[in-house]
């Protein structure tokens, strides 16, 4: 099972799933069905918010970590 077939809250810690870029309608969905419809023509602009929360998930939760020290 690659990461294209997994869910996008398994992607996304729960630190982030606060985040304006995070949207709860969209976390059923599997990656790859969201990166489809943030390519679609026109963007999807939920999707591509949470494509890009799923691919910065680790460089966002190393500056939460910092801000919160």
């Amino acid at each position: 099972m690659g990461i294209d077939d997994r869910p996008a809250d398994e992607l996304i810690p729960g630190s982030l799933k606060r985040s304006r870029s995070y949207h709860g309608d969209y976390g059923n969905k599997t990656y790859g069905e969201i990166k489809h419809l943030a390519a679609s023509n026109p963007p999807d602009p939920k999707a591509r918010q949470m494509k890009k929360l799923i691919e910065q998930a680790e460089r966002l939760q190393g500056k939460e970590r910092k801000r919160g020290t």
